[in-house]
């Protein structure tokens, strides 16, 4: 079987960033003013006046600050992620594609789906002259080399490390563990082999109707499955090294926040027990992907990442709370600093109004 489809770029506007723009500063501006309401609310209660006054009591301002500013690296190792996949005389500055993720960040925020890698490759696009297929299928690749590293490391901690989880817990926590080692397993054979992947997901869909139900679901799984994995080939179709510097890079993204959250543990006078953190963060982070397709369903991340911090790393459920709103509230903040990056490369008119050239076809997919 053979394929000779390119990756079909989807359509994205100076019109949908514009609404993005207005919508996302809205919904920070909404989302943040609900976790203060919520946060002040339960302070008030004598259980969380207890509470609020012990963290505030133990909590070392300093540690904190350096954990939020440590966190914050993330954002250039998932730029130099993405920029080790384009072709090196298309490389973008490091800080401007920086930039341009926080730009995504609010996107996915503000619209439904993953729009913020289609977002973020418009700006790039249109930015720094890189064909729009181009930045998309190496944004896209980015982003799955980017779950597949989270997924594959929370699995390996979970079998190597000697986590002491509460009664009733370990079976819940290995089961998902294994999902996701799985998940992780087929991003990377997804990347490494795309053409298998396009023969399984066409076999399959093959054996259904797509007037049915389910044949229609089984359909649109095919459809992207092919896309991600047309996404693969054509950034990988001149050589795999590119996969290993973007995994290097993915995982000194993932360790950096790691240790930002271990300097938060430490800044609430809390023991750090480094396997069980590592296992919470990588196995959040690979396994949440999904509620990030939904506005708003990021409190299932946050949900999910302190009682994890609670059972795997044994952080009480207080600070194991309160450090979820930490992370959540830097995220936040740096989505105003993306709706900036939106705003002025819109008022400075950083666009051509045409649109730049496709990328060409590349080699027949075997």
């Amino acid at each position: 079987m053979t394929s000779n489809r390119s990756f079909d770029a989807p359509e994205f506007d100076e019109g949908t960033a514009r609404s993005a723009l207005r919508s996302g500063i809205v919904w920070v501006i909404g989302f943040g003013a609900f976790i203060a309401l919520v946060c002040i609310v339960l302070a008030k209660t004598d259980l969380g006046a207890d509470h609020a006054a012990d963290l505030i009591s133990r909590a070392s301002v300093k540690h904190l600050v350096a954990a939020t500013a440590i966190m914050s690296f993330a954002f250039i190792f998932m730029s130099l992620r993405w920029r080790a996949l384009l072709p090196p005389e298309r490389r973008p500055p490091v800080i401007g594609l920086t930039a341009i993720i926080l730009a995504g960040l609010l996107l996915n925020y503000a619209l439904p789906g993953p729009v913020g890698e289609l977002g973020a490759a418009w700006f790039v696009s249109r930015r720094y002259k890189i064909p729009i297929a181009e930045a998309l299928t190496s944004g896209v690749t980015a982003r799955m080399i980017g779950l597949a590293t989270a997924a594959l490391l929370g699995a390996i901690f979970w079998w190597i490390a000697p986590l002491d989880l509460p009664a009733g817990t370990s079976e819940a926590v290995a089961i998902a563990a294994l999902l996701i080692g799985c998940g992780g397993v087929a991003l990377l054979a997804l990347t490494l082999r795309p053409d298998i992947w396009i023969r399984l997901a066409q076999t399959l869909a093959d054996r259904f109707d797509p007037e049915t139900t389910s044949g229609s679901v089984v359909h649109k799984l095919r459809d992207a499955v092919t896309s991600l994995a047309q996404a693969a080939h054509t950034v990988l179709h001149n050589g795999r090294h590119k996969l290993l510097f973007a995994a290097f890079w993915s995982i000194a993204g993932h360790l950096t926040v790691t240790v930002g959250i271990a300097t938060a543990i430490i800044g609430l006078d809390q023991t750090v027990e480094w396997l069980g953190l590592i296992f919470t963060y990588t196995t959040t982070t690979a396994g949440a992907v999904v509620l990030f397709a939904f506005p708003g369903s990021q409190l299932g991340w946050d949900a999910m990442f302190a009682t994890l911090l609670t059972t795997a790393a044994h952080i009480p459920k207080a600070d194991a709370i309160a450090i979820s709103l930490l992370v959540r509230m830097q995220q936040l903040a740096y989505m105003l600093v993306g709706a900036g990056v939106v705003a002025w490369l819109l008022r400075t008119n950083q666009f051509a109004r045409e649109s730049p050239p496709s990328i060409p076809d590349k080699a027949d997919l075997p």
